[in-house]
């Protein structure tokens, strides 16, 4: 919403829009007569009263790009569908479509309803450098009477200037691979697990690694076998926590008659029974993307208006609770609340704020004082202030036990033990949402975002007390960059999903940035990825779910099935716990068998 994960994304930004039917400005050189007849029959299906249908037909006409250009003007139509997964599909289609759609979408800033501008905006936001024909239009915006239009105009002009559109990969250190041993996690272990359980996000090291083995290297027809499916979870983008025979996980709905709420659950994984449900705030439009931290006895958990909660693991009875804006003074860098999920080390809960005086904090797990705060300066002009989606890791780099974190200006580095800043890197920051969380390996950090950004290694330099960020490469968003879903090394490669809210699978080397192989997404939508004896596990936003080798000689699928659905996308990441696959959409929950027969 990486949950986390996350996040939440293009959906989030259309849901605080009043659903207006819009005019159908022209666009230049294409009308529908123009047509071809794949388009004709996409835009009658934009029509239809299926809501699944209406989203197809707009995955379909953003996969075909500037082919789908006369359907510009029944998309914008779209754009104030009463289905906010169907707006956020036709958002996402006109930008696809690219600069044969500026001309509607400046057309649209001339609007008198001050919505119509945002939409028009965050069109062009999503299309980044591709908007640079509407600069003197962006340019007027910024005297527009309404602060949200302004703020937005800003925005895009700066990312037209991105130079990360045009960067391409370039050494600038010497890469020395000798710390780089395969055998051993990507960083240390938070909170040490028994090999079978997922405690936390993205699994026992945060890393999206299982150390489990004996499972399935092909899947059959149809997928690999369903073993029991749970319903009521609720709204919400949160993934699973498992420790022994107990799965935690958050979500949005109205329990016993009462109010609409957001809910910390556990369920007995035998019976799948709900053993309890705790409040933890207020609701969101479309639920919670923290999942929660499993340690001990405890449990803590972050909802979207930044209500931090410890409850018992036993009877979800809550011990202590914080708020991120009363407390630390915290803020969201944009629009989709807080989707962190925190960290346990040692003795201490690492979350981010992201508040002037507290951007990360660490507490007390046990009663939740503050050990310490740490201010980030400002490490440069790109992004924004404040958290951002993503969830921090723990390391060991250049020495130094550390807290690596992706918040509104960028990946910085903290000390673990005393909360100092050490080191920053804003080049990688957007506007809009940075949202995967960083990977370490020895010294060298990858880093990535969407939002026509990309991604980057970084080599941590110690001089005395002094820590440096080197760049060895950077990569524009035409090579790569992870929207959400995260993204998992193994080896010497990364793997996982390339594109502004599209899962193209790729693998490149970690420490040159070469790009081993990226064909066509199997399926639509951004992907989810997790690595577990070989092979890789690609869950796509619109459900599919991908079984792939993880080798970089090639892309090799080993099988491929469509689950049941929920409501809206499939963002909550797998998990895997005791050879068993679960997959979370929406209110629903499904539990896979991925173990060999004996």
């Amino acid at each position: 919403m990486r949950r986390t994960h996350c996040c939440v994304r293009i959906l989030a930004m259309v849901v605080g829009c009043a659903c207006l039917y819009l005019a159908s400005p022209t666009v230049e050189g294409a009308s529908q007569d123009a047509a071809s007849p794949e388009v004709r029959k996409l835009i009658d299906l934009l029509g239809t009263s299926s809501s699944t249908e209406r989203v197809t037909a707009a995955d379909a006409l953003g996969n075909l790009g500037p082919k789908a250009a006369p359907a510009v003007p029944v998309l914008i139509e779209t754009l104030g569908d009463a289905d906010a997964w169907v707006r956020a599909s036709a958002m996402q289609a006109i930008a696809s479509i690219g600069p044969a759609a500026i001309p509607s979408l400046v057309e649209m800033l001339e609007d008198k309803v001050a919505g119509q501008r945002i939409r028009a905006l965050m069109v062009m936001q999503l299309m980044g450098r591709d908007a640079k024909t509407a600069l003197p239009a962006l340019r007027k915006a910024l005297g527009d009477p309404v602060p949200r239009v302004r703020e937005l105009a800003s925005e895009i002009i700066e990312q037209i200037d991105n130079r990360g559109a045009e960067t391409t990969a370039v050494a600038v250190v010497e890469i020395v691979p000798n710390d780089r041993p395969v055998s051993k996690p990507n960083s240390p272990s938070a909170t040490p697990a028994r090999a079978a359980e997922w405690h936390q996000f993205d699994g026992p090291n945060r890393d999206l690694v299982s150390p489990e083995t004996g499972l399935l290297k092909a899947w059959p027809e149809g997928g690999p076998k369903l073993l029991w499916t749970i319903k009521g979870l609720g709204r919400g983008y949160s993934s699973v926590a498992i420790s022994g025979r107990t799965l935690f996980t958050m979500g949005d709905q109205a329990i016993d008659g009462g109010e609409m709420s957001q809910y910390v659950y556990a369920y007995d994984l035998q019976t799948r029974k709900r053993l309890w449900a705790t409040r933890v705030g207020p609701p969101h439009s479309d639920g919670p993307r923290c999942t929660p931290t499993v340690d001990g006895d405890l449990l803590y958990a972050i909802g979207t208006d930044g209500d931090l909660v410890c409850l018992e693991t036993a009877t979800g009875k809550e011990r202590w609770r914080k708020s991120f804006a009363d407390d630390f003074g915290g803020r969201m860098m944009s629009v989709w609340k807080f989707s962190e999920s925190p960290l346990v080390d040692g003795d201490r809960l690492v979350c981010t704020p992201g508040g002037e005086d507290a951007t990360l904090v660490a507490l007390d797990k046990r009663t939740g004082e503050a050990i310490w705060k740490c201010a980030v300066p400002n490490p440069g002009d790109r992004g924004k202030d404040g958290a951002g989606y993503s969830s921090p890791v723990v390391a060991e780099i250049a020495g130094v036990r550390q807290y690596v974190q992706l918040f509104g200006r960028g990946t910085v580095g903290v000390d673990a033990e005393t909360g100092r800043f050490l080191w920053g890197y804003n080049a990688i920051a957007n506007s809009v949402a940075n949202i995967t969380t960083p990977v370490v390996r020895g010294d060298h950090v990858f880093t990535t975002t969407s939002y026509k950004t990309g991604c980057a290694l970084l080599h941590i330099r110690r001089d005395g007390d002094q820590f440096h960020a080197d760049e060895v490469y950077f990569l524009g968003p035409q090579d790569f960059e992870n929207h959400h879903g995260g993204v998992v090394l193994v080896g010497d490669h990364i793997y996982g999903g390339n594109g502004q809210n599209r899962g193209g699978p790729t693998c490149l080397d970690f420490l040159t940035g070469k790009i081993a192989w990226q064909p066509e997404p199997p399926a639509r939508g951004s992907t989810g990825v997790l690595f577990a004896d070989g092979h890789l596990i690609f869950r796509y936003d619109r459900g599919s779910v991908v079984l792939v080798e993880a080798t970089p000689d090639e892309f090799r699928i080993k099988g491929q099935f469509d689950p049941p659905k929920g409501e809206g996308p499939a963002w909550a990441h797998p998990a895997l716990n005791d050879g068993r696959l679960y997959l979370r959409h929406g209110d629903l929950l499904l539990c896979y068998d991925l173990r060999e027969a004996e």
